[in-house]
């Protein structure tokens, strides 16, 4: 019976996992493919993702992006920065004549200093054809500008730790992204101008031209400033040990009610899981938890608790209802009554399986756990997802089973009444 209480803990943060972005993921499949398409290049050492980048690396990154590379490469260096490399004045001298860079001062660029999101914010902003300097957006403004238009997402880039990884997230997504005043892609526009091979972009192209209806159809996401959602999960856990075959050992129902204050921001959930055995047997446990200003407040059939929450971990709470950013997806397609159907890739799947196995080692190993299978709906009207369907399957050394997650939209900012617990400083902090 522990055993099963604690594989049944292990569902019920899967089924948290399922109701929030996750963890960080890996983006090596996008930095694949922005290096097929001649946008991404690594060093003698490869990729180089687990890595701050480089205000050095932003200029070839964005001379790339603008198709002008080969142009940049056919200048002769005037520009006034008397601190770069020979493989770096190309890409500076590019920028500084086309007005993208002005430099840290009149004489130096400082190409090895650590380039933060917010820069690269503004670096893929100019890549699309908005301008600081128009004002079109302010340099201290560029990463909430380019979350607004859906080119930086808090699922893919981590503003606290900026890494190269997070550059090939975002790159790879602003490529789904349309220039300002363009009804085409960033990717179409580059193969028009012959800076990325057709033959190469084309299993792309089309993906993009329905993404961007997804983006345009669930633009009314981005200005909730709060938003209720209920969330049922159904599915059929399987399990083994002491060199037994798996053998069925619950099903498992559990519902909630997600309450998300973005503004704040602060969520508050409240969950019943009900574990059904195979003789009819049942276990049910409530919980529930309040998570705000870098606290997690948990109450488990009354057993009390509070954790830390980092801000990655705060940003995935929040983005608990969302839509999916282009770095996570394998696939879309429509479905029929405004809907579209969205395959993770590898990073969205690595995603879940990294909050699965936060999951196992809470309540103890039970096996390294593989997500191999998610399929997202997204039902769309008004401008908003009115619903969001998920199908996990999930594997391994002990536990392995199926589950379906049903998310549905029912009130939407002061219609939102969000209470935190009482007395949270009772809360014991969780050894």
């Amino acid at each position: 019976m522990k055993k099963m209480f604690r594989i049944a803990c292990a569902g019920a943060a899967l089924c948290a996992a399922l109701s929030t972005a996750a963890l960080a993921a890996d983006f090596t499949q996008s930095a694949d493919r922005l290096h097929e398409l001649g946008l991404f290049q690594g060093t003698e050492d490869g990729y180089e993702l687990d890595r701050a980048p480089t205000r050095a690396e932003a200029a070839a990154m964005l001379t790339r992006l603008l198709g002008k590379e080969s142009e940049a490469k056919s200048l002769t260096y005037s520009a006034p920065f008397t601190d770069l490399q020979n493989w770096e004045k190309p890409y500076v001298q590019y920028l500084y004549e086309n007005g993208l860079t002005t430099g840290a001062t009149a004489t130096t660029y400082e190409p090895e200093a650590p380039l933060t999101a917010n820069m690269y914010a503004a670096f893929l902003l100019r890549a699309l054809g908005y301008s600081d300097t128009a004002g079109d957006f302010t340099y201290r403004g560029a990463s909430d500008y380019a979350e607004e238009l859906g080119v930086y997402d808090e699922t893919i880039v981590d503003a606290g730790h900026f890494l190269r990884d997070h550059v090939a997230a975002a790159s790879y997504t602003a490529l789904a992204a349309q220039p300002k005043g363009s009804d085409k892609t960033l990717l179409r526009t580059l193969t028009e101008q012959g800076a990325v091979d057709k033959t190469a972009a084309e299993p792309y192209l089309a993906q993009f031209a329905v993404y961007q209806e997804y983006r345009e159809a669930t633009a009314g996401m981005d200005d909730l400033k709060a938003l209720e959602v209920t969330h049922t999960l159904t599915g059929s856990i399987s399990a083994s040990w002491e060199n037994r075959e798996k053998d069925k050992l619950f099903d498992l129902t559990s519902a909630e009610t997600l309450k998300l204050d973005r503004v704040s921001p602060a969520l508050l959930s409240e969950r019943t899981v009900t574990m059904r055995a195979p003789d009819g047997t049942e276990k049910t446990f409530i919980a529930e938890s309040y998570t705000a200003d870098g606290m997690r407040y948990v109450s488990q059939n009354g057993v009390k608790a509070r954790t830390a929450q980092t801000a990655e971990q705060m940003h995935a709470l929040t983005g608990s209802y969302a839509r999916v950013p282009a770095a996570l997806v394998e696939n879309i397609a429509k479905s029929g009554n405004g809907g579209y159907v969205i395959t993770y890739n590898k990073a969205g799947l690595n995603r879940l399986d990294g909050a699965l196995g936060a999951a196992a080692d809470a309540v103890g190993r039970l096996g390294d756990m593989t997500i191999y299978s998610v399929f997202v709906k997204h039902n769309v009207s008004g401008g908003r997802i009115v619903s969001q369907g998920t199908t996990v399957e999930f594997d391994g050394g002990t536990v392995a089973g199926t589950l379906f997650s049903e998310m549905e939209l029912v009130a939407v900012d002061d219609k939102v009444v969000l209470t935190p617990p009482e007395n949270l400083s009772q809360y014991p902090l969780a050894k």
